[in-house]
């Protein structure tokens, strides 16, 4: 196996490794192994790879956000720390009051290359699902289709807000839709609740928008991945 130059140059140079030091691999789609590297060149490293191991994709309690694009480089900040929470599913939405930012190709890749050193930072087995900025009602309707069963929640600062804690059911997929600074509009709110959502609130507080992504895919995640003992 030889790794790409940018893998290559993270283990060379950053922590610099020789031949004959093991590594663990990861396909960021459940497989791991280990690694013995081999050959140490300038712009590539050879490894043969050991031990391969299988880990079963999680089929409920996932936990997807859709999150508002954030201005400037803020998105990346809920690409990185979602996916060292443990978030099943980024998707990234253009709501009515959202602010235009840089989508494409480029923008794509600079998120999974985010989400990829986060995952090798914290080990995570599974990569994260990024997808879109696609418009509220597209991403609406592909997450009903692709989550039959999940329970929805939106953040929003009216009187019908319930704490996110009283409404979270991590035993189940839970879709938490968070909407730009300028908030929702009554459209998009009327959407939701046609939807199923229920409308959720996290503080007393006014939050950006990567401030509240990272403050509910930490509350659902601890939720989730607790296996302490009770009581």
């Amino acid at each position: 196996m030889v790794l790409d130059t940018v893998r290559a140059h993270h283990l060379r140079d950053v922590l610099r490794l020789g031949a004959g030091a093991e590594v663990e691999l990861f396909d960021g789609a459940g497989t791991t192994a280990r690694g013995i590297i081999r050959d140490v060149a300038r712009k590539t490293i050879t490894l043969s790879v050991e031990e391969i191991h299988h880990h079963p994709p999680r089929t409920d309690g996932r936990i997807i956000l859709a999150v508002s694009l954030a201005k400037g480089s803020r998105f990346d900040d809920v690409v990185t720390q979602c996916t060292e929470l443990g978030v099943d599913h980024l998707a990234a939405v253009r709501f009515a009051r959202t602010v235009k930012q840089a989508a494409g190709p480029a923008a794509a890749r600079r998120r999974r290359n985010l989400a990829i050193s986060a995952a090798q930072q914290c080990g995570r087995v599974f990569l994260p699902r990024l997808t879109g900025p696609e418009d509220v009602e597209s991403v609406l309707e592909t997450l009903r289709a692709e989550y039959p069963q999940a329970r929805w929640l939106f953040g929003g600062f009216s009187s019908q807000a319930r704490p996110l804690l009283q409404q979270a059911d991590t035993a189940v997929d839970t879709i938490v839709v968070i909407g730009p600074e300028g908030g929702l509009t009554e459209g998009e709110q009327a959407l939701l609740r046609e939807t199923g959502a229920v409308e959720i609130s996290l503080t007393r507080t006014t939050l950006r928008i990567e401030t509240a992504a990272l403050a509910v895919g930490a509350v659902l995640c601890v939720m989730r991945d607790d296996t302490g003992p009770s009581g």
